[in-house]
């Protein structure tokens, strides 16, 4: 557990490294993917999503729960959130579900010397009745994090899952273009 940040200390300090060395070969600026559609942040979404949440937390034991989410709906819930952190490591997220995977942009400030956009890939499983999540690639600009710290993020990624998945045994995950739908059982 104590190697964590440590290996996160480590990485930052690589992609500050090439960043200071390779400024001006754009490295940290250069083009990410974007998502294939336009994604709406509002309010409304992540209070809709959350409501969706709430009822599914609230579910008789054995009651089969079905939750959809759009790319606008889980974009607007993380920025809501987001926004309630001071120096909040992430801004101009955008979430978005595509070919059975998850993608996200955004930039990354109060993390490094400097701002840098980022994107991430990550594919969602299901095991043992729980979502799992791996990240498949992350970058920071153009600079792909090595793959020895995906296993990190992923985990810390997990954990939080597993937080949020209170008494909920999900029993099928679907990821379609612009969507995300899980169903389950509440426990």
């Amino acid at each position: 557990m104590h190697h964590r940040p440590r290996r996160i200390g480590l990485v930052l300090l690589l992609v500050m490294a090439l960043s200071m060395a390779c400024g001006p070969c754009n490295l940290l600026s250069g083009n990410l993917p974007t998502p294939p559609r336009p994604i709406d942040v509002s309010s409304q979404a992540a209070e809709d999503l959350e409501a969706d949440l709430h009822s599914a937390a609230n579910a008789a034991s054995g009651a089969p729960v079905i939750l959809r989410a759009t790319d606008g709906e889980v974009t607007s819930l993380i920025a809501a959130e987001l926004a309630k952190i001071d120096e909040a490591p992430v801004t101009d997220l955008q979430v978005w579900f595509t070919r059975g995977k998850i993608n996200a942009t955004g930039r990354l400030i109060n993390v490094l010397p400097i701002q840098t956009a980022f994107y991430l890939e990550a594919l969602a499983t299901l095991s043992d009745g729980s979502l799992r999540v791996e990240i498949e690639q992350i970058s920071a600009g153009v600079v792909p994090i090595p793959r020895s710290v995906l296993g990190t993020f992923s985990q810390t990624i997990n954990e939080t899952v597993d937080e949020l998945q209170l008494d909920f045994e999900v029993t099928d995950l679907e990821i379609l273009e612009g969507e995300i739908i899980v169903r389950g059982v509440r426990r």
